[in-house]
C-alpha cells in the first residue's frame, strides 16, 4: 500500500491499469491476444464511427500499465509523430504503415517493435481496416497498442505450424 500526503490519517490502495477495464469506453481490441502461425495475414476492422486506430508493436516493457501511464503514453508520441508528419489531420496525408518507425511499402508486415498500421475511421478516404503478415518467428509475442487510446492493448502469438490455435 502507498500512503498520499493529501490523505492524511487514511491510507489508499494504489491503483494498477487493468488493460479494457479502467476506463468506461467501448474501445477494445477483439480478440485481444491472437494465435497465428508465421506468414499469416490479420485483417484489422475499425468499427468505431469517428476515431481512428492503430496497431503499434512495442516492447512489452513499454506497454502502459497504470492510468498515469495511459494519460501520459511516452512509447505513442514517435508512432504519433512518425505516423503524422505534417501534424494531425487534416495539415497532410498520413502515413499508412511504419516499418521500425520508418514510413513502410506493401507488403505490409508486422515483426518486431517500431512497426505500425493506422487503421483509419469509416469515411475518411481510406478503408477502415487494415491488413498485415505476421512475419515474426514462431514462439514470438508481439505486443501491440492503439497509440490514440493507449488502453487498447492486443498481443499476437505466433505458434509453429504443427501447433494447433486453441485459446491462448
Amino acid at each position: 500500500m502507498t500512503n498520499f500526503p493529501f490523505c492524511e490519517g487514511r491510507t489508499r490502495k494504489l491503483v494498477t491499469f487493468s488493460p479494457d477495464q479502467f476506463f468506461t469506453v467501448t474501445y477494445r481490441f477483439t480478440p485481444r491476444i491472437i494465435r497465428v502461425h508465421p506468414g499469416d495475414t490479420v485483417t484489422w476492422n475499425n468499427k468505431t464511427a469517428n476515431d481512428g486506430h492503430t496497431v503499434s508493436v512495442v516492447a512489452p516493457s513499454d506497454i502502459p500499465k497504470t492510468a498515469a501511464d495511459v494519460g501520459n503514453c511516452a512509447v505513442c508520441n514517435p508512432f504519433f509523430a512518425a505516423h503524422f508528419p505534417n501534424g494531425g489531420p487534416p495539415q497532410g496525408a498520413p502515413v499508412l504503415f511504419l516499418d521500425d518507425l520508418k514510413p513502410g511499402n506493401a507488403p505490409f508486415k508486422l515483426d518486431s517493435a517500431g512497426d505500425s498500421l493506422l487503421v483509419p475511421p469509416p469515411g475518411v478516404g481510406f478503408p477502415p481496416t487494415a491488413s498485415a503478415q505476421i512475419a515474426a518467428p514462431a514462439g514470438t509475442t508481439l505486443s501491440y497498442l492503439c497509440i490514440f487510446h493507449a488502453w487498447m492493448q492486443g498481443q499476437i502469438r505466433v505458434v509453429a505450424q504443427e501447433d494447433d490455435r486453441q485459446a491462448p
